[in-house]
């Protein structure tokens, strides 16, 4: 049986995010545990999708200013200025130092950066980490991993934080299940949450998240709801044209009928076009009967892109499908990465407000190593400054009332399966008030059943499919909620964007534990002494 643990910095997750923000806790002489659910270096999406990593200021016509617009117009307006400013101003620093660590970039034959333009981006930005041949994508983990454990980083693995416990406004520890099903507890002066989105919402996934170590199923959206943070920019699930290196290579996707359906819809980006605008184009050629969509590869159009990578031949035919990425939203953080709980941070699909409606490509890589950094920073400070808290015996008990009630018959997978597709044919590219409506009333029914007859024999498996019903459920009450249609959030009764929702939805947890939903304002500023590169 585990033993409860004490720690300064308890990090949540094993990805991008979390592995820097252990790092930098670390290295700013705090003790830190890191707890992931499955094993750092080969569990959620990171260490197999990270490849793209957009760096401003790379190419001579970039700048800051010039970085945030395009930002601020991929997200449709609703990305936080002041969050963004922050991936300015540390993007570069950060490239440089994961190449120190062993993570290599596709360079040039003169060993600068190879750099690309890609989806959403006006100039040059992307850097590429280097792959293994035959498609097989590089681990950025793995060195990660290995600096963790020689700054000292605490590895606590296959371990599953049910509950964040908070006493009197302000995080102190967490409630997890170890490797042997044994609970215990973890007390903790400050907590980075990072563990992650919800890349399984849908039934049709990007095939880099499609294994079972991939398996992110909303527990930092349940997590942050839970300890009474709110969440923002639910609504705006990401769905991409696969596969997506297209734009890399000069593709022209075109209908059954010849037309490159880009001209349509955004003739001066084409297929470097916003990754929603992409999305949506295709899904509207399918849906108006002028699909498939492919893409033709021309003679030589390879050799013409000077890109490094890629297996298409000449006059080969590749289908252009939709598949479900990421989820844009979380828990709302501010320029330190702090949530609204006392000494809770969070960073990377755990946290909402950077990336607003849409993300530009390589840009996620980018906000995990920002946010990573500053949460870590932010939370070794926080843990310098205040004493271990204490945490009330009552809430301890109460979380093992809550995960030891509700056994029954009901088989989790299958409760996983109906939502998935709950959320692919009703709350996906597109969706309306009655779809959405209906929806909602599914996954509270799901919700309820899963509290209440659920077989928690695989009591990981119950609490993945009771955080994956939340999730859903707070997405689709968020795309009930905005009602227009602005970059990943589209919907058919209301088709045109609306300028008075210029605003982010807002989730919170009522003192009844219902979903309470508002609006508030998006920070359209930052400083211009925030932006300098370092």
């Amino acid at each position: 049986m585990a033993g409860d643990l004490e720690t300064d910095v308890l990090v949540i997750g094993g990805g991008s995010a979390a592995t820097r923000a252990a790092l930098e806790a670390a290295e700013a002489g705090a003790s830190v545990l890191l707890v992931d659910k499955g094993e750092v270096g080969t569990s959620g999406s990171s260490p197999h999708a990270l490849v793209g990593f957009s760096v401003p200021l790379l190419d001579e016509a970039d700048s800051p200013e010039l970085f945030i617009d395009d930002w601020a117009n991929a997200s449709g307006g609703i990305c936080d200025r002041d969050l963004v400013a922050q991936c300015a101003r540390l993007g570069r620093g950060l490239a440089e130092d994961m190449e120190r660590r062993g993570v290599a970039f596709i360079d040039n034959p003169d060993g600068s950066w190879f750099i690309s333009k890609r989806a959403g981006h006006s100039v040059r930005r992307t850097l590429m980490a280097k792959g293994h041949g035959n498609g097989v994508h590089a681990n950025v983990i793995a060195p990660m991993r290995a600096a963790l454990e020689k700054a000292g980083v605490t590895l606590c693995e296959n371990t599953l934080i049910t509950r964040l416990l908070v006493s009197d406004g302000a995080v102190a520890g967490a409630h997890a299940i170890g490797p042997d099903g044994e609970a215990f507890v973890i007390r903790a002066k400050a907590v980075v949450l990072a563990s992650g989105g919800v890349n399984r919402l849908y039934s049709i996934l990007c095939e880099e998240v499609v294994e079972h170590h991939s398996r992110t199923t909303g527990d930092s959206y349940a997590l942050a709801f839970h300890a009474g943070v709110p969440l923002i920019d639910m609504e705006f699930a990401q769905f991409r044209d696969s596969p997506p290196a297209g734009p890399i290579f000069g593709a022209a996707y075109r209908n059954r009928l010849g037309e490159r359906i880009m001209e349509r819809y955004d003739p001066e980006n084409l297929e470097c076009a916003p990754r929603y605008m992409m999305a949506r184009a295709v899904y509207t050629e399918n849906f108006e009967g002028r699909g498939p969509v492919v893409w033709e590869v021309e003679e030589g159009q390879i050799a013409r892109s000077r890109a490094p990578v890629g297996t298409y031949k000449a006059g080969e035919i590749v289908p252009i499908t939709l598949m479900f990425q990421r989820l844009m939203g979380g828990a709302r953080i501010d320029v330190n990465a702090a949530t609204q709980v006392r000494g809770l941070y969070a960073a990377g699909e755990a946290s909402g407000g950077v990336h607003g409606g849409d993300r530009m490509q390589g840009c996620g890589f980018l906000e995990t190593q920002t946010f990573g950094t500053i949460a870590g920073r932010s939370a070794a400070a926080h843990a310098a400054a205040n004493p271990l808290p204490a945490i009330d015996p009552a809430a301890i008990a109460a979380e093992r009332e809550r995960l030891a009630s509700g056994a029954g018959k009901a088989d989790p997978a299958e409760l996983f399966e109906r939502i998935q597709t709950i959320m692919w044919s009703q709350a996906g590219v597109v969706s309306n008030r009655e779809k959405l409506t209906d929806a909602i009333e599914k996954l509270q029914a799901i919700r309820e059943q899963a509290a209440s007859d659920l077989d928690i024999s695989d009591i990981v498996a119950a609490e993945e499919v009771r955080n994956l019903a939340l999730a859903g459920q707070l997405v689709a009450t968020a795309k009930l909620a905005r009602e227009e249609t602005r970059s990943g959030h589209g919907r058919t009764d209301f088709p045109d964007a609306d300028p008075a929702w210029v605003r982010h939805v807002r989730l919170s947890r009522a003192p009844d534990g219902s979903i309470a939903v508002d609006s508030v304002p998006v920070t359209l500023t930052a400083e211009p002494a925030a932006i300098a590169a370092e």
